[in-house]
């Protein structure tokens, strides 16, 4: 079947479809999960036919709306309680981070390079557990966010030879921005 080669954001996208939701409500939903956030939102709005600003735009807001109340959130027990063993994965990759003034941009490149374990919902743990104050986490999660949006977007349109471009231009960016960073 025509389903076996769809990937987890599709198959999630027609799950959601099944229950007559509209598709930027599908996509603000897909972006909003913590396995798929925007990173797989922006290919999957693409697959919907969105328009590549709408999707975007769809997959910021969606990615960013649950990550407000989980910072929040992490300062009640219970519920460091209940996300203990994601806490303490977060907390390894602190190790890497920069601290002082620096841990803006750090937090931003960590949520903005699309690649595995990173991406809000991470960001939004490691703002916690570095002790940023609500502000300077959300606008670091939300750079990020929208980073890693236009990233997404240029690698959906690009296809895969344009995909390797700006991965390297990207690398290349990073290890630049953070090799100059100030403490």
């Amino acid at each position: 079947s025509g389903e076996a080669h769809l990937h987890l954001g599709q198959k999630i996208a027609l799950f959601f479809q099944q229950t007559g939701l509209p598709d930027w409500a599908v996509l603000m939903l897909i972006s909003a999960l913590p396995a798929v956030e925007l990173r797989g939102g922006v290919p999957v709005g693409n697959w919907m036919g969105i328009s590549p600003y709408a999707t975007l735009a769809i997959c910021v807001v969606g990615n960013m709306v649950p990550l407000v109340p989980l910072f929040l959130a992490l300062r009640s027990q219970a519920v460091k309680s209940l996300l203990k063993p994601l806490l303490a994965r977060a907390e390894k990759k602190l190790a890497g981070l920069p601290t002082g003034q620096s841990r803006w941009l750090a937090l931003t490149l960590f949520v903005g390079v699309p690649a595995p374990g990173t991406g809000g919902w991470t960001g939004a743990i490691i703002g916690y557990l570095l002790g940023m104050g609500f502000g300077e986490a959300m606008s670091a999660i939300v750079s990020g966010v929208i980073l890693a949006g236009v990233i997404m977007t240029i690698l959906t349109l690009a296809g895969k030879v344009g995909a390797l471009i700006a991965l390297g231009a990207l690398v290349l960016f990073g290890v630049g921005a953070i090799a100059t960073a100030k403490d």
